[in-house]
């Protein structure tokens, strides 16, 4: 196996020269995106004139130009130059008006001072869509430097992410003036600034670990640092393949988008901590109950050391270093062969200070020899593993709501106890035993993933409580729901997830006409404390059914069922 693997530093080597040469091949397939559309900006007496020679096959996008003004400049409403033509857009999937060949607007001046923002933007009819670029001028039309604190106003496809840096209106574009060369250095040190990340340190500790009992044997060191290298470099290629891909066909994404979809950010959550209890030493390494995450990233072979690159890479993606704006900001500009040879620079810089402690005499003589230290040291690496485990539940909570707190605590919960020593089965359990624990494993498991991964959109039904609008509806003979709760109640959020949530509910609540009120006790309210007060109630929760027939009041029990809410509501 060691030997077939030997081959493992040529292919990476082969890797980054292959990519370089395929960019090389197609570097020239969309133009700069001053080339693409060459804007020229003139005043002549109180009037701005805007220009854009736009090149062929490209065409520049109507409604999303705009002139925003600072510093006490003024103008007035644009005249846009009448070749404008529709066509369908595939970026926002529908007739779009476009603009091609040349395009003009012209702005009367009614603050003779300030400046000027000029906000475009474009695609080529080959697929690439450029982002929305800014230029800046004077109140005469003179190009100014831009800064992003300077830039205002929003488009619909995001931020550019050429304006991390400096440049001047008509020199070129924002990317452009950024050399192929000087991209592959600010990946290259970007990467290696990605080992000092908190989201990052955690999984190189892993590693770490284990070059601490490879030190004495060079050759295995050295292997492992090329499959791990191997591990990053591909890992960075495939999420900038992805993010590309989309780009390709109009989607706006920006790097570290894979933390953008809770399902990817829930799964983190899972395989953190249960790294996070295997470092800390609750789950044994020979355990085979959960062992898949701990399997991919600690085990001695040339596949744990090639996923730990892989995992370091999901986690590094977001915690983008100063060095890498510019770069990140070049490649997503440029044909996917160049924007991969830089991604892959920055995967290569990233796993070098790995790579270079197994050619570094040194730095291997430096590592601490095999001992009962570690058992010291995994110990205290759990204690980041658990810091990243909260970095990302508040992701997933900035992503979800803090709904996704209480589900994916449960779900850890079960976990927990799936893995609990207690339920390991033993050869002195008899058959029962060992048929209830395994049975209790599989089940706790299977909720576990079912909590964690349970990240629906929640579709907000409820308005809040208002007393005027509950006696409007009440006289327009309208049945309502009122839901008295809490953040920090959990009877409360339990009942929301089981019974006042989902299809079923939400159907019922359509077919019975049933309005929804809450009222939120979650900071002192005089309102909600009357309320609660009416119906001689102490705290929450409270449920009050509000008969549409002018019926008494239905007060609910403080835990809720399905079939509860459901015979409540038809029996009005």
């Amino acid at each position: 196996m060691i030997k077939h693997l030997s081959v493992i530093p040529k292919l990476c080597a082969v890797l980054l020269v292959s990519v370089a040469v395929l960019g090389n091949a197609i570097a020239s397939e969309f133009l700069p995106v001053d080339e693409a559309f060459e804007l020229t900006v003139e005043r002549s007496g109180d009037q701005l004139s805007l220009h854009w020679d736009i090149a062929d096959e490209y065409y520049l996008y109507r409604d999303q130009h705009r002139v925003d003004t600072r510093e006490g400049a003024e103008v007035g409403g644009g005249q846009l130059s009448f070749n404008v033509i529709e066509r369908y857009d595939e970026t926002f999937q529908e007739i779009m008006p476009v603009y091609y060949d040349t395009m003009t607007a012209d702005y009367p001046i009614l603050a003779d001072q300030g400046v000027v923002e000029v906000v475009y933007q474009g695609c080529a009819d080959a697929g690439l869509c450029y982002p929305p670029q800014t230029r800046v001028f004077d109140i005469n039309g003179n190009a100014m430097a831009m800064s992003v604190s300077g830039t205002s106003g929003s488009s619909p496809l995001g931020s550019a992410p050429g304006g991390a840096f400096d440049t001047t209106g008509q020199a070129g574009s924002n990317v452009a003036s950024l050399s192929l060369a000087l991209a592959l250095v600010f990946a290259l040190l970007g990467g290696m600034v990605l080992n000092l990340m908190p989201c990052v340190f955690p999984v190189l500790s892993l590693k770490a670990m284990h070059l601490a009992q490879w030190g004495q044997d060079t050759h295995h060191s050295r292997l492992h640092g090329w499959i791990y290298t191997l591990g990053v470099v591909l890992s960075f290629m495939a999420v900038a393949a992805v993010l590309l891909l989309l780009r390709q066909f109009g989607t706006w994404v920006g790097w570290g988008f894979q933390l953008q979809s809770p399902f990817f950010v829930a799964g983190l959550i899972l395989l953190f901590y249960v790294l996070a209890l295997a470092m800390a030493g609750y789950v044994e390494v020979g355990q085979r109950l959960m062992g898949a995450g701990q399997t991919l990233t600690q085990k001695p072979g040339a596949s744990g050391t090639f996923f730990t690159g892989v995992l370091a890479t999901l986690v590094a993606t977001p915690c983008t270093a100063p060095f890498m704006g510019s770069a990140i900001g070049f490649a997503l500009l440029q044909p996917p062969a160049i924007g991969l040879l830089i991604f892959a620079t920055m995967g290569f810089g990233m796993a070098l200070p790995i790579l270079a402690i197994t050619y570094l005499p040194g730095l291997a003589r430096r590592l601490p020899k095999p001992g009962a230290w570690m058992n010291v040291f995994r110990q205290l690496m759990a204690f980041p593993l658990f810091a990243t485990v909260l970095w990302l539940l508040w992701v997933l909570i900035e992503i979800q709501g803090t709904t996704a707190l209480l589900s994916v605590g449960i779900g850890l919960i079960l976990l927990t106890m799936a893995i609990w020593p207690a339920l390991t089965v033993s050869s002195a359990n008899g058959f029962l035993a060992r048929f209830f624990k395994r049975g209790l494993r599989v089940a706790l498991v299977a909720f576990a993933f079912v909590m964690v991964f349970d990240q629906r959109q929640q579709i907000d039904i409820w308005q809040p409580y208002d007393a005027a609008m509950l006696d409007s509806y009440q006289m327009l003979g309208q049945p309502v729901f009122l839901d008295v709760t809490a953040a920090w109640c959990i009877t409360c959020k339990a009942n929301e997830r089981v019974a006042l949530s989902g299809d079923r509910f939400e159907t019922l609540v359509k077919k019975q006409g049933v309005q929804l009120m809450k009222a939120d006790w979650t900071n002192p309210s005089p309102e909600v404390d009357a309320l609660i007060a009416r119906f001689d109630r102490q705290g929450v929760p409270l449920y009050a059914y509000f008969p549409g027939d002018g019926g008494p009041v239905q007060l609910l029990p403080q835990v809720l069922t399905p079939g509860l809410i459901e015979r409540t509501f038809s029996a009005s």
